[in-house]
């Protein structure tokens, strides 16, 4: 009687197991999860990119949330194959915080030698802040169709 205990205890085992790992196979993901600590949450995902300026700039909007702290900054950079080379540029700015989910546009300036062109880039941003006991940062990067 206890070879078949034994050996329903390792079969519910052996069932739990490829379920677990199933699951977690088969799940789908959800976004990275933001910084939080001290009483300082932040937050930043990339949600469209706009040319302008034929090229010579990309207005990207992102989507931030932050609290515990009266600002944060944002950095955003954005990298496209543009021919032989690649084009590619940055653009930063102070952001409030108010604890709930905001929009927030920055401008991307292209650096001097090429500009953005319809078509795919990356777009990187990060959030950075710090409040009464903690600093801390949140990226997102995603790959984002460049239009008009």
């Amino acid at each position: 009687m206890r070879t078949g205990y034994r050996t329903k205890l390792v079969l519910t085992a052996v069932a739990v197991l490829l379920a677990a790992g199933s699951f977690a196979l088969f799940a789908p993901s959800g976004p990275a999860v933001a910084f939080s600590s001290g009483g300082l949450f932040l937050d930043v995902q990339v949600e469209s990119a706009t040319l302008v300026a034929r090229g010579a700039a990309v207005d990207v909007t992102l989507e931030v949330t932050c609290s515990g702290t009266s600002t944060a900054e944002v950095f955003v950079s954005v990298t496209q194959k543009a021919g032989s080379g690649v084009a590619r540029g940055s653009g930063f700015e102070t952001v409030g915080c108010t604890g709930s989910g905001e929009q927030v546009v920055v401008r991307v300036l292209a650096s001097p030698g090429k500009t953005f062109k319809q078509g795919i880039a990356v777009v990187s941003a990060e959030i950075f802040a710090c409040g009464t006991r903690v600093c801390g940062s949140e990226t997102d990067s995603e790959t984002v169709d460049l239009r008009r």
